[in-house]
């Protein structure tokens, strides 16, 4: 089954296409803005972070030592 993700990085306009399946990702240029695509860009511009469907997502400038700079806090511990 395939499954697609969109993602954009903070404090620019692109957004990416994310094929799982063929592990492959896209810049999603040129598309026909949609409602869903439409609804994306305003809450970007609003400041807003979508999450749907995903459990964790990492940014890093480095693929090295990225594990050893991360860290996680469980929400679920108070």
């Amino acid at each position: 089954m395939e499954k697609y993700f969109i993602i954009g990085e903070a404090g620019t306009d692109e957004l990416w296409l994310v094929n799982t399946s063929e592990s492959r990702v896209e810049k999603l240029s040129g598309i026909a803005a949609g409602p869903v695509i439409e609804t994306i860009n305003t809450a970007r511009k609003n400041g807003l972070t979508l999450i749907k469907g995903i459990s964790i997502a990492i940014a890093t400038n480095s693929r090295t030592g990225a594990d050893v700079k991360m860290s996680v806090t469980d929400p679920t511990v108070k």
